[in-house]
């Protein structure tokens, strides 16, 4: 196996902040980028509206989220992974009550401590709630005698503008062949660096005695620092007899050469 170096080819990914819906609530923006120095502070704010045909009590709580190699999504109590910035963050108003299509803009506001230039992350649920009273509302996985009902979830980044440590890597290449001819190709993708990574990776099939080559489509992903995600593709069309070399390329957009892995395989 061994490294592989491309032409230069730049890939711009940008976060679109998208409209949240459910039956009861709207939420927008769908991701919050905070791109802060340290020691300054900014306030961002996200509309929420009640769909529902009733008034409804809504909350708003931080909390930690993580993204295994997956691709599957882990929450934690807020503050208590390494890259939280839930304690940075503060959320006015805290509870609102809305009535049948009513909305309300809600403050997040990022303070960054100024001896801290990193990248971190956290997620603001905005919750819809049915108030208990009486025994009901000292439930304890009730807090504030407040029944959390529908939920979104929203991405928080901050990444501070003078941080420019964009590094990552791609690493192994598996190949698994079924009884109908179909590869599979598995590699894995790593974030060295300390930016979030707007990531593409693709697969290319070359016949080295015809030079025709297949390339996949490809494959977009935010990356996370000090994360990895293991990606595959699979060429459903059996390959012709013949020697073959298999390459996973990965661009994340701010290296002069993509990164990628390669295997020969004979088809016999």
């Amino acid at each position: 196996m061994k490294r592989l170096a491309f032409l230069t080819f730049i890939f711009t990914f940008f976060f679109i902040g998208l409209g949240l819906q459910s039956q009861e609530l709207e939420v927008t923006p769908g991701t919050m980028m905070f791109t802060l120095n340290p020691g300054l502070s900014q306030t961002q704010q996200v509309f929420v509206r009640n769909k529902a045909k009733t008034p409804q009590n809504f909350v708003f709580n931080l909390a930690d989220w993580l993204v295994d190699d997956k691709g599957e999504t882990k929450y934690f109590a807020p503050g208590t992974t390494g890259r939280s910035c839930a304690d940075w963050i503060t959320i006015s108003p805290a509870l609102v009550t809305l009535q049948p299509n009513e909305s309300v803009n809600v403050n997040v506001t990022m303070l960054v401590p100024e001896d801290d230039a990193s990248t971190k992350w956290a997620v603001l649920f905005v919750q819809s709630a049915e108030e208990r009273t009486g025994a009901m509302a000292v439930d304890k996985d009730v807090q504030m005698g407040l029944q959390l009902a529908a939920r979104i979830a929203v991405p928080i980044y901050q990444s501070p503008s003078s941080n420019r440590m964009f590094r990552g890597t791609v690493d192994g290449l598996k190949e698994q062949v079924d009884s109908k001819g179909a590869r599979t190709y598995e590699t894995q993708v790593i974030n060295t660096g300390d930016k979030i990574l707007n990531c593409k990776v693709y697969f290319i099939a070359s016949n080295l005695e015809t030079a025709e080559e297949i390339t996949s489509e490809p494959m977009e992903f935010i990356l996370l620092p000090e994360s990895n995600k293991r990606v595959a593709h699979t060429f459903q069309t059996p390959f012709a007899k013949g020697n073959y070399a298999i390459a996973a390329v990965f661009d994340y957009g701010h290296n002069d050469e993509l990164d990628g892995v390669q295997i020969n395989i004979e088809v016999k």
